[in-house]
């Protein structure tokens, strides 16, 4: 499925998950992962079979991928704090969004999965430390 060709549907997944709502009431106003309808993983994680759309991932990966399937892997990888494989696969994504010239606003949508899942990594590094 060509990103420049399809209409996009974009399901916004919340990092924190709802914790803090549930331990202080509030909703959260943490930034969200986009992930892609039409991509790998898509209907898995829509699902909450992250699980599933591991696997789904494990088999993409051997096969071509788009763009669109990379920034799915980067949500993937990042909800199961996975972030290095996370920022990997958002890397690869806004490299190949950039060749296959997908719009501004997707690309956008890319480099804020990869902001967030940097922004993760470099808290999950400075909590271990």
């Amino acid at each position: 499925m060509s990103l420049m060709t399809s209409k996009l549907y974009t399901f916004k997944v919340s990092l924190i998950l709802g914790a803090m709502a549930l331990t202080t009431g509030h909703a959260s106003a943490a930034p969200s992962l986009t992930i892609f309808d039409g991509f790998v993983g898509y209907d898995s994680v829509i699902a909450s079979k992250l699980d599933e759309a591991k696997s789904e991932v494990q088999s993409a990966i051997s096969s071509k991928v788009a763009s669109g399937d990379l920034n799915n892997m980067c949500v993937i990888y990042a909800l199961s704090d996975e972030y290095l494989a996370a920022e990997s696969a958002c890397s690869n994504a806004v490299a190949m969004a950039k060749k296959e010239n997908v719009s501004r606003s997707t690309l956008k949508t890319m480099k804020s999965n990869l902001g967030i899942v940097v922004q993760k990594l470099e808290m999950s590094s400075s909590a271990a430390d």
